[in-house]
Order: structure tokens, then sequence, then C-alpha cells
């Protein structure tokens, strides 16, 4: 593959692109990084600055926290084992990790994948509102999901789709328990290695971000009143873990992607399994498969991968279902609630002008 080309915005021949960086930026987002990957070319782009203090640039080769793309790795992981015949998607979780949800019936890998179990999300609760509250403390997987049991489930195993991280917390505690070794392992020596994907890792306690990486920042909920970008790059990431816990690259994310849609990681059968999507009712991403969200873009072409935030840092990654076309962004910045849909439709935008050369409209336009 060729080495990623670095254009500025004057010299950029994909500028729409670029445009949408800068709006991103514009937008209070204090770096963004964008890698696109087509036929064996590799394009880089960025705008703003790493560390809103330095004023440092966003390093090419970045390292960051990529969130909730986490989930495609997870699986990955999960459908590795229904390959080898040690899982099933469709096995009762109580046969597969017995005692762990009360009143499980119901609930099977497979809807743990398309989040379609019912199962509150353990991020939703009130001690996840403010990072200073949690990024500090170290928890166990079961922990993560004993949160969600407390607060009972939201609805019944089958009835809508409804986005929640104990779903894949429980995952990684399927793999965990059917191979028999750490979750950061198998990732290790069935998805990371097996792709040269270098920059990549699970940590479960560590702090640190290796390599290069810019400085994470975060905005409080709205409803604070305060509009300080706060920096957070350093903490106890074990809140995150199976659902939106992995350090990588851009580099690294799109080889992921085209790994797996060109068949280098799952059976194709599985694959496709992957993009069976159930609505979700966004309207961005309107539907979800296993691991998968589905993105559309205005010239037709469907693309998958996944978004999301985590203390420090947000991400978007999608590829074409052929792998022949990636497009991931890597952002300093965490923010929920209103506050995130600018940067949402910022981000499509900047996809479909990549992938199609115009823009993503806002409802409305």
């Amino acid at each position: 593959m060729a080495e990623p080309t670095l254009l500025t915005p004057a010299a950029a021949p994909e500028s729409g692109v670029q445009d949408a960086l800068d709006r991103m930026v514009a937008q209070g987002v204090p770096g963004v990084l964008l890698r696109h990957s087509a036929d064996g070319a590799e394009t880089v782009l960025r705008s703003g600055v790493a560390d809103l203090r330095t004023g440092a640039e966003f390093p090419a080769g970045a390292r960051w926290r990529i969130a909730s793309l986490t989930k495609s790795v997870t699986a990955v992981a999960a459908l590795q084992l229904v390959a080898r015949g040690l899982l099933d998607l469709d096995r009762p979780l109580a046969e597969v990790l017995p005692g762990r949800i009360p009143d499980a019936a119901g609930i099977t890998a497979r809807r743990l994948l398309q989040h379609t179990s019912g199962l509150y999300n353990y991020t939703d609760s009130a001690g996840f509102r403010f990072p200073a509250d949690y990024v500090h403390r170290p928890f166990t997987p079961a922990e993560l999901v004993d949160i969600a049991v407390e607060h009972g489930p939201v609805a019944p195993p089958g009835r809508g789709w409804g986005y929640s991280n104990t779903n894949y917390a429980l995952l990684g505690m399927i793999v965990e328990e059917l191979t028999g070794e750490p979750l950061p392992e198998t990732f290790r020596r069935r998805v990371f290695a097996p792709l040269s994907m270098g920059d990549s890792h699970l940590p479960v306690h560590e702090p640190r971000i290796g390599g290069p990486h810019p400085t994470g920042h975060h905005l409080l909920p709205e409803s604070t009143g305060d509009p300080e970008r706060h920096p957070l790059t350093e903490y106890d990431p074990s809140f995150a873990w199976a659902a939106y816990g992995v350090v990588s690259s851009t580099a690294d994310v799109n080889r992921f992607y085209r790994g797996l849609f060109r068949g280098e990681l799952l059976p194709r059968d599985l694959v496709e399994e992957m993009l069976r999507a159930v609505p979700t009712g966004d309207p961005v991403f309107g539907g979800y498969g296993l691991g998968l969200e589905e993105l559309r873009l205005t010239c037709g072409i469907r693309m998958w991968g996944h978004c999301g935030g985590i203390p420090g840092f947000s991400a978007y990654a999608f590829s074409t279902p052929d792998g022949r076309e990636q497009v991931s962004l890597a952002l300093n910045l965490f923010v929920v609630g209103r506050r995130s849909v600018p940067f949402i439709y910022t981000a499509a935008d900047a996809v479909n002008r990549a992938v199609c050369g115009e823009p993503y409209p806002r409802p409305g336009e």
C-alpha cells in the first residue's frame, strides 16, 4: 500500500472533505484526523490541534481511544467462536453464563450483538454522568453488568432496538469464558496480529496511550452550562472494556474493516450475518447489524462500521461492504447529548464527500 499523502487545505484535491474537517473544528472539536483508504491509495487530512494548551499539531499517525469501534472487534471475536463451533448465536445466555443475568430467558448472543436484548445500559446510570466520577475508578466486567442488573431490563428481549454497553460487556465475558484467556489476548492473537494492527490493543487498567497521540478533551453535559473543553487523556479505562475500550490508529482501524470485509477474519457467511440490520430509528445510522452500524450515503452506497465516544475522544469509521474503501475519523473531544449532533452530521458529511464527492444533507436541507 502506498504511503499516505498528507495534504494541506490549499493543496487538497479532496477540498470538500477538508472543508468538513475545518467546519468540525469551528464547531468546537480541538482537532480531527481523517484517513481515506481506497483501492490501495491512502489520503490523510487533518484540522485543528492535538492540544489546546500547546497548539501542537495533530500527529498523522496518532493513536487514540477508538470508543465503540471496539464493538466491531468484540463482535468479530464472538463470531470467530461461532465459526469454530464453540458458540451458537441463538443459544440462551443462561446456558453460556449461568446466573449472570436474572430472568435471562430470551437473551442470546445474537440479541446482545444487535442490541435487542432489552438490557439496561450501565453507562446511563447516574454514576456515569460526569467523567470525574468514574474514569479513575477500577471496574471489573461483572461490576459493570451488575449495575445494569440493579436497574432491571428496559424491554423484553427481541422487542425492539436499544443501545446498551451492557450487551458488549457480556459478550466480552462470553469470549473469555469460552476461550479460557483474557479478552485482550484474544483480540491480539485473533484480530490484531493477523491483520498486522501494531498500533492496537485493549488496555484494561493501563492509563497511558503509548506512541504519538493527541490530548483528549471533554465537554460536560449541556445542562451544566459549562462551555469549557476540559483536558482528559490518562485514566483507568476498565469501565469501557469490551464495549468501548480499544486504543488504535486510523491506519489500523481502516485495516481492520478492510480485513473484515475481505474475509480475513471470518467466513463470508458470518460477515453477511453481521450485515443483517435491525432498524434503529436514528436519522444518520439507521440500521444496526452484529456489531456494525449502517451509514447510507447520498450516492446510494451503504457503508458499515461504527461511531462512538469515550472521555477525551470520539471516533467514526466506515467501510464499503466489499472492503475496497474505508474512511475513519479520530477526534480529541468527547461530547454527549444534544451537543454531539453537529459533530455527527459533520462527520457523516466528511465521509459522504470522501466517497461520493458531494455533501451529506442535514434534515431540512
